[in-house]
């Protein structure tokens, strides 16, 4: 029968300097954990994570009695503060392998296990280079970009490259990070700061805004990943500190974890057990030739749209090539979805059984729309430019209908881009009212807020006055 643990008492930063692996960190290393720590107080019967669940974290008990409950709902364990057990984090395997629960009112401290895991990495690597982190904002960040799905996914070792091949850069407020159009030769990881994504508007003179980033967030990866120019323009907001990361070390460490490709056969396999086509070129490509019951969300609307897919799902991601498919694996990857690249993309990844079969399909359905079912033209007549005569029918002649089904499709496409084009001067032409009106608003604002700032700068010494 084992012997019951011996209890300790601890006060203050002892108890957590105790812990275990805490106890491993250098002072800096320690201080800089410490700080990042969460402390909970919890009630009696709470429960501190459940069976199978990822969290990510390394929950330490340092006050009160913790119960491990079994899928049964039977306690197969206790566990007590200032006992040795209590020095290592609660059943830390991921995901969970039992229930917690708070036997008595108890408090536990909370870390970020792959920070953890990071600084551990740092303070007991004995190879020289190593990135130092000592403010509290490098810590912010860090965290914040560890806990993202990109960095989860690298074993330490592969962390502890990334960390030392990264390279600090500032800029000032209104710099350009990268240019649309650019090469791409860098991925970018906001230390400090906050920066505007921008595209230019096709055919106009101005940008459109995409998004605001700031601390944690990341960037530049799209043309690394596609081996494609910058498809945006990124300013800096605010003066800033930013890591970038090397086009080789990249792809060497982030792509290969992010981007899996796989042939068509076992990419069929995959949607043929649940999985599912997704189309990332724009609709009018998806309409023309996408594959068999494919969804489709074009590489542009990723960031936005991807809550949209399931992450219970698998994805089997195409394009033409496998460039935008990847850098949209990549995007997907980043935020947790299960996803692999069709290797080729349609023109080089997918039998030509496979495509003719799906330009039957594409075929059929046009033709459908239109009501006529269209014949092969003779190349005589398409050379002589007139049609055949009547009295002398060739044996591959078109049905009377072919000729004229082909030119209305042409002019419904015509007709329909036209309207397209329509909708996209209006839209240029309300997002420019918009901005202008959002700058007489601030303007406006701006003078109430000072009229608001005078009156109660007068109404101070009346009411002192009364008093």
């Amino acid at each position: 029968m084992a012997t019951p643990d011996r209890k300790r008492k601890f006060s203050g930063k002892e108890i957590l300097r105790d812990l275990i692996p805490l106890n491993a960190l250098t002072d800096e290393r320690f201080r800089e954990i410490a700080s990042s720590l969460s402390i909970l107080d919890v009630n009696a019967g709470s429960y501190l994570f459940g069976e199978g669940d990822t969290d990510n974290r390394s929950i330490y008990l340092l006050d009160g009695v913790v119960n491990f409950i079994d899928r049964s709902g039977k306690v197969s364990g206790v566990v007590s503060a200032g006992t040795d057990p209590a020095r290592y984090p609660l059943a830390n395997r991921q995901p969970r392998m039992i229930t917690a629960r708070a036997a008595t009112k108890s408090v536990i401290a909370s870390v970020d296990s792959t920070l953890l895991d990071v600084m551990l990495t740092l303070d007991q690597s004995t190879e020289t280079g190593a990135v130092q982190i000592s403010a509290r904002t490098e810590e912010d960040w860090m965290s914040r970009m560890l806990q993202s799905e990109a960095f989860t996914r690298l074993p330490p070792s592969e962390i502890q490259r990334l960390i030392q091949a990264l390279e600090p850069v500032t800029y000032n407020a209104g710099d350009k990070v990268i240019r649309q159009g650019d090469e791409g030769d860098y991925f970018y990881i906001i230390r400090e700061g906050s920066c505007s994504v921008t595209r230019l508007a096709s055919g106009k003179g101005w940008d459109v805004p995409l998004a605001e980033l700031k601390a944690g967030d990341s960037f530049g990866e799209d043309a690394l990943v596609s081996d494609a120019r910058r498809n945006a323009t990124v300013t800096m907001l605010t003066d800033g500190w930013l890591m970038r990361l090397s086009k080789h070390y990249f792809l060497d460490i982030l792509k290969k974890q992010l981007v899996h490709y796989v042939q068509y056969d076992v990419a069929l396999s995959s949607v043929e057990a649940g999985g599912r086509w997704l189309d990332v070129r724009l609709q009018e490509e998806h309409d023309n030739n996408g594959l068999e019951n494919s969804l489709n969300i074009p590489l542009a609307s990723i960031r936005n749209s991807y809550a949209k897919l399931d992450k219970d799902r698998k994805y089997i991601v195409y394009c033409d090539t496998g460039r935008r498919s990847a850098a949209a694996a990549f995007l997907l990857g980043q935020r947790g979805l299960d996803v692999c690249v069709l290797e080729g993309g349609l023109n080089h990844g997918v039998p030509d059984k496979a495509m003719n079969m799906r330009a039957d399909i594409t075929q059929s359905r046009e033709t459908a729309a239109m009501g006529a079912v269209p014949q092969p033209v003779p190349v005589q007549q398409v050379a002589a430019g007139r049609p055949a005569r009547a009295d002398k029918p060739a044996a591959n002649q078109s049905a009377p209908g072919a000729g004229t089904a082909s030119s209305q499709l042409v002019e419904r496409l015509q007709r329909e881009l036209g309207v397209l084009r329509g909708e996209l001067d209006n839209y240029a032409s309300k997002a420019r009212q918009l901005e202008s009106a959002y700058a007489t608003e601030r303007k406006a604002r701006e003078q109430l807020m000072g009229r608001v700032d005078n009156l109660l700068a007068r109404l101070k010494p009346a009411a002192a006055g009364k008093k």
